[in-house]
């Protein structure tokens, strides 16, 4: 993880989120042999956080699963370290998720390459997806990362 090379296996179609507000560096590995074109497949990524950075509540459509590698993050009152786990099922909920004082690394597996980059917010109105694959969306992302 400490090599350049690491972070830069970047599928093109997210390479953009590298340094986006509050997430230092985020790598995505598509378990696929086409990664641009398999919106079914599973997807590990590995998200380093800044200290102090909110990952606001949201779901997935698919089944996921985190592991903290490095740093803790607060999680419902608890504070999670390198190894502990959480889980999230396909439209479940979870969050606010604070990165510690050192930061945080975590290692997230998600059923789909989709649903790993589509995530669902609770909006006044419903249900919010935003597709983090359009740059465009780069400041309304960094915004939802910093709410609380």
């Amino acid at each position: 993880m400490d090599e350049p090379e690491y972070w830069a296996q970047m599928p093109a179609k997210l390479k953009h989120l590298q340094g986006v507000d509050g997430m230092n560096r985020v790598v995505y590995f598509v378990l696929s042999k086409d990664p641009e074109n398999d919106p079914d497949a599973p997807v590990a990524a590995v998200l380093e956080m800044e200290p102090g950075t909110v990952i606001t509540r949201h779901a997935h459509d698919c089944e996921r699963f985190e592991m903290i590698v490095k740093g803790t993050l607060e999680v419902d009152d608890r504070v999670l370290g390198p190894g502990d786990v959480m889980i999230s099922h396909a439209h479940e909920e979870y969050g606010p998720h604070t990165a510690g004082a050192d930061g945080c690394t975590t290692l997230e597996v998600f059923g789909t390459y989709t649903g790993s980059y589509m995530p669902i917010y609770p909006g006044p109105n419903g249900p919010v997806t935003i597709d983090w694959s359009e740059p465009t969306a780069a400041a309304e992302k960094a915004a939802l990362l910093r709410r609380g």
